[in-house]
């Protein structure tokens, strides 16, 4: 067998491994949206990690400054938040002696950080990824990722007032005498571009700091973590800390600032366009094409206006010449050349011409064109070469959908109804994701869908209409970038209108801006009319999936790991989310690069370990060695049968025993115990979570035996010696209620003798 991985050795000896944590920040209400991505050592402190934020954000750190967890608790300078009353009923955790591993402790884990009390700048943080670092490797602070400036000022008001500013930035006669126009003229003289991300400025700013180190609980492996897929469980300090009374050691977590971390969902495999198809198709899009031809435009500068502009003629002089005014729609008074002259003559500001400010900004803050010295610089389509254009494309998309999360996909909607938009648009972008290639994601099913399991009346009409405006906006913004192929549906009214008029039928008022209070709505039949529909192009493939790596969630391609390098665990890992013929060609694509002994000895590597994680992967293990058939892997089979590793000695003999042949002989009982194990562990994966249904399921599937026959196995089961017997059984016994009563109840005592026995 190969050596264990450093992980099991490090925890065998009872160590915490060396790990690094990626943490996503992002500045709340910003919009766009202004966030840094961070890596920090994870027994590194609280402390640490403010003093990261203010070097990644560029405050100035004269401002007190909090950190909330998940379950309320607060942690901050002690010394100076003493005699400040802020809520918590409990003293407010010392930061310097709180470690960032303890902290955020599993994947999805989320804290917020408030600095300065009167602006209210709010921060929220959630780690990403747990990083291994190799030994020897430096403790470090890292800026890996980033949108936007720095916050240009302190004391402005918090984000509305930096909203302000920027506004006053984009006036050519800025802030005036107003109470930003001094900050506003020092930004201009400085040349400061709010769309500009500087990480390299940023790395080396945070190379100053020393991280310090916090000796304090272990971080607990993937596998000792109760629960399924990062789902975070209270401990007893937990409880005790509680208020409320009815929590329980073990309880899933229910409380704070933003709600439990969520599972990562598992995301088909998906293959990408060829690089030169995915460059071609960004240069198809009307809107991108207008920008790169900016760019080339500008090459040898073009004079701007104080609002970072061009000047009045140039603008008239860039929407003949390079044509934008296709850009425009057919209404619009640029389709038509008379009154195209006519409002051109008539034009004061470039940012009145919106077939030129939407590719103009568009340039400028994705970096194609530069502004200094009064003067708007660019470079010709042909600097593009490589990943560089679809990368700039992917990063505009990037940006669309973290705005779409922050505020909410209908312009103008704000509080419950925009956070409930942004979380439609965001279930509508996985169901994109997740559709067949070249299939359509059609409103019509959708909505049916949800007849099904919804009640009629006004407030599911309410969410039908919701629903449909959020899709409709959606689609129209990712058409626009070339990422979806979009075709509304019938009707005179837009989405929107509806859904105004049917907020106001029901609450009797003006809401959203809308005139009217028409009943028309809620008497409206969606059957009668086809809905909106909308499918992704392979462009919106490679950004969508691009934005989910991005945000931390795990996207495979098909054939990512049939490669020479690619590591057996993280095959194992990736093929959960596959069909069998995914599987299939992904296994084959694999075995191909290696020998069979050395596949074998590489995938019962992988079967050790503890929790989910680890039985999800022997779950997968086991169906690819069982289509090893070569000599050389049943002896590397053989020889871990005979080892004393749990979880590779397992699935060893239960491959073998599963085979004919002298050669792969193995002891029936052996065999036996074998099966019985890898049955629990099977179903741990579903224990813990609440899932006893599902767990239920699983097991009579496997068993695949009457419940009669099994009451006469149940002594098997107790015996069997899994960390996750006793769990695994107690919720057993509860899910066959159901089933059957007699043998609930033998399943139950059987728990309660596997719990004795540990």
């Amino acid at each position: 067998m190969a050596p264990e991985r450093w992980e099991q050795q490090m925890w065998r000896d009872g160590k915490t491994a060396p790990s690094d944590l990626q943490l996503k920040i992002v500045l709340h209400s910003t919009r766009p949206p202004l966030w840094r991505r961070l890596v920090l050592p994870s027994d590194t402190s609280l402390g640490t990690l403010h003093d990261a934020i203010q070097v990644a954000f560029g405050w100035h750190g004269g401002h007190l400054h909090l950190f909330t967890d998940e379950f309320g608790r607060g942690y901050g300078d002690t010394a100076r938040l003493t005699d400040i009353d802020l809520g918590f009923g409990r003293g407010v955790g010392d930061e310097d002696a709180t470690a960032l591993g303890d902290v955020l402790a599993e994947e999805g884990a989320r804290l917020r950080y408030v600095y300065d009390f009167g602006d209210d700048w709010e921060h929220g943080i959630t780690l990403e990824k747990t990083l291994p670092r190799p030994d020897g490797a430096e403790r470090a602070v890292r800026c890996v990722g980033g949108r936007r400036a720095d916050v240009p000022a302190e004391d402005i008001g918090g984000v509305w007032g930096l909203a302000g500013v920027l506004e006053f930035l984009d006036t050519p006669d800025g802030a005036g005498d107003g109470p930003y126009g001094e900050l506003v003229a020092e930004l201009r003289a400085a040349g400061y571009d709010p769309a500009a991300f500087d990480r390299d400025g940023i790395t080396a700013r945070l190379a100053r700091l020393t991280p310090d180190t916090v000796s304090g609980r272990a971080k607990p492996s993937a596998g000792d973590r109760a629960g399924r897929g990062g789902v975070r469980r209270l401990t007893a300090e937990d409880v005790a800390l509680c208020t409320c009374g009815q929590c329980g050691v073990g309880d899933p977590v229910d409380a704070g600032v933003d709600g439990p971390a969520e599972d990562v969902p598992v995301l088909r495999p998906v293959t990408l366009a060829p690089q030169e198809d995915l460059a071609a198709a960004v240069r198809g899009v009307p809107l991108f094409d207008a920008a790169l031809r900016l760019a080339a435009w500008c090459r040898e500068g073009r004079q701007v206006t104080a609002g970072r502009v061009l000047r009045p003629a140039l603008a008239r002089e860039a929407v003949e010449e390079l044509q934008l005014w296709k850009l425009a729609g057919d209404d619009s008074p640029y389709a038509d050349a008379v009154a195209r002259a006519r409002a051109l003559k008539s034009l004061r500001s470039a940012k009145d011409v919106s077939v030129l400010d939407d590719p103009w900004w568009l340039a400028v803050d994705g970096g194609l064109i530069t502004i200094s010295g009064g003067r708007a610089w660019g470079g010709v389509a042909t600097d593009f070469t490589g990943e560089d254009l679809p990368e700039f494309w992917a990063a505009t998309m990037g940006d669309l959908l973290e705005e779409i999360g922050e505020t909410g996909v209908l312009d103008g909607w704000h509080g419950e109804l925009g956070e409930l938009t942004a979380e439609i648009a965001d279930s509508l972008v996985g169901l994109l994701y997740d559709a067949p290639d070249d299939a359509w994601v059609d409103v019509d099913d959708l909505r049916a869908k949800a007849r099904e399991v919804g009640e009629n009346g006004p407030e599911f009409d309410l969410f039908q209409a919701l629903f449909a405006a959020s899709f409709h906006e959606l689609g129209e913004g990712l058409a626009l970038l070339g990422a979806v192929e979009y075709e509304p549906g019938d009707g005179g009214d837009s989405a929107e209108e509806t859904l105004r008029t049917l907020l106001n039928s029901m609450f009797g008022q003006e809401l959203g801006g809308g005139s009217g209070t028409s009943t028309a709505a809620s008497d409206r039949s969606w059957d009668d009319k086809r809905g909106h529909r909308m499918r992704l192009t392979p462009l919106g493939r490679y950004g969508l999936r691009a934005y989910l790596m991005e945000c931390g969630v795990p996207a495979p391609l098909l054939g990512e790991y049939a490669e020479a390098e690619a590591d057996a665990g993280a095959l194992l890992q990736g093929l959960l989310g596959y069909s069998p013929e995914e599987m299939r060609r992904e296994v084959e694509g694999w075995l191909a690069h290696r020998t069979a002994a050395d596949a074998a000895v590489g995938l019962l590597d992988a079967c050790a370990g503890d929790g989910s994680e680890a039985a999800a992967k022997r779950a997968v293990a086991q169906l690819v060695l069982a289509d090893l058939d070569d000599p050389r892997a049943r002896r590397v089979l053989r020889k871990a049968a005979d080892s004393d590793v749990e979880g590779c000695r397992q699935v060893a003999t239960a491959t073998l025993g599963a085979r004919p042949g002298a050669d792969a002989h193995m002891d029936p009982a052996r065999t036996e115990e074998a099966g019985l194990w890898l049955l629990i562990d099977g179903l741990s994966i579903l224990a813990g979570a609440q899932e006893n249904e599902e767990l239920t399921q699983g097991f009579l599937e496997n068993w695949n035996t009457a419940p009669e026959a099994l009451e006469q196995r149940v002594d098997e089961l107790w015996r069997v010696e899994h960390p996750a017997t006793p769990l695994v059984l107690a919720e057993l016994g509860e899910g066959l209620r159901g089933v059957d009563k007699r043998l609930a109840k033998r399943m139950r005592t059987a728990a309660i003798k596997a719990h004795s026995r540990r």
